[in-house]
């Protein structure tokens, strides 16, 4: 009897298939290699023979070739050292970046404290005490108060600026 969590009946084994497929030559050791015969190498003479015009432009053409070839190496390297300059710039500027931006935020810190402690110094109270005790001065009475008018003062200033415009009109 078999029950759903019996997997003989969903896997069964066929032995003869199993035996089969065993091949008791096959194992993980490399085969052995069989020797390649070697192959003579020969070298053909060239029976023809180039005239002088066909050597001085083969001459020419690798000539060509060979200054195109080095052109393109030292473009090339000047395109690798410009884009190394550059990023070395770049990295120095970043740097110098970042250190005046450091620079900033300790000035704006201090600038801070400074204030703050500018604010706690300058109060009247404590001005007043200075006044009093370290310049030796005395604080007014309202007896010592004298109001002056003006007025007077700004109409005879007035009047004499008014003469002084009419004697120059009328040399």
């Amino acid at each position: 009897m078999t029950t759903a969590n019996d997997f003989r009946s969903y896997y069964s084994v066929n032995t003869v298939s199993a035996l089969d497929a065993f091949n008791v030559t096959r194992s993980s050791a490399a085969p052995e290699l069989e020797p390649r015969p070697k192959k003579k190498l020969s070298v053909r003479p060239n029976t023809k023979k180039k005239s002088p015009a066909q050597i001085k432009a083969e001459q020419k053409a690798a000539f060509r070739s060979s200054v195109l070839l080095l052109t393109s190496v030292v473009v090339f390297i000047a395109m690798v050292s410009g884009v190394l300059c550059t990023y070395v710039k770049k990295n120095e500027l970043t740097r110098s970046i970042s250190s005046i931006k450091s620079e900033i935020t300790m000035a704006e810190s201090d600038n801070i404290s400074l204030n703050a402690q500018l604010e706690g110094m300058v109060s009247m109270s404590q001005i007043e005490d200075y006044a009093v005790n370290n310049l030796g001065m005395v604080r007014m009475e309202t007896s010592q108060i004298v109001y002056i008018d003006t007025s007077e003062f700004i109409f005879e200033r007035a009047k004499s600026l008014g003469s002084e415009t009419q004697s120059t009109n009328a040399q």
